[in-house]
């Protein structure tokens, strides 16, 4: 009863204010920073190691802390830009100001949350594919094997990423999924590499 009332308020949120296709990109796009730069994080930590678990640890609450701050705040001032530019356009349109009608009101619940998409959608990313290897780190086991471990996770939140926004986009899963773990791969690659040469 409370889910559907809730998802029938999103949902009109979402359509008055032309903002559900800019949340499920932000999502997208912010899952796979998140995720990359989870990549780039153990690959550091892995490479410059090995190093304590609170070390990892609070290198990665560190990162976290700096994503929510930086997809909120950025988020937060653009998408409310947006919605102020959307509604001086229907004002213009329909010669009526709008101030503290429903359009108003649903626009701020917009800028929260998209800008809350924004923020927690890198951070989930960043924590499910640096897990494996805090947990391996905690329990004294070989490092390796935790990076191996966020490698495999990272391949496939980015499939699971890349099939919701195919599917969500009506385009081709395969190729959105093919294309983000495909960077994965070049980005874990050219890690590698830059270790290799210096």
């Amino acid at each position: 009863m409370v889910f559907g009332w809730l998802r029938n308020r999103l949902k009109t949120v979402f359509e008055v204010t032309e903002t559900r296709g800019v949340a499920r990109r932000y999502f997208s796009l912010q899952v796979f920073d998140g995720a990359m730069v989870g990549v780039g994080l153990v690959f550091g930590l892995h490479l410059s190691g090995p190093h304590p678990f609170r070390v990892v640890a609070q290198t990665v609450v560190a990162v976290s802390i700096a994503m929510v701050i930086s997809g909120w705040t950025g988020a937060l001032i653009s998408e409310k830009a947006e919605q102020e530019a959307r509604i001086r356009r229907l004002e213009l349109a329909t010669l009526t100001a709008l101030r503290n009608t429903l359009h108003t009101r649903v626009g701020s619940i917009a800028v929260l949350l998209v800008a809350l998409v924004n923020a927690l959608s890198p951070v989930v990313a960043l924590l499910t594919v640096s897990l494996p290897y805090m947990i391996t780190t905690l329990l004294g086991g070989e490092t390796v094997y935790g990076l191996i471990s966020s490698l495999a996770v990272t391949a496939a939140l980015l499939l699971t990423a890349g099939a919701v926004v195919g599917r969500a986009a009506g385009i081709n899963v395969l190729k959105t999924s093919g294309q983000m773990i495909g960077a994965g791969l070049a980005a874990a690659g050219l890690i590698i590499l830059f270790e290799t040469l210096f």
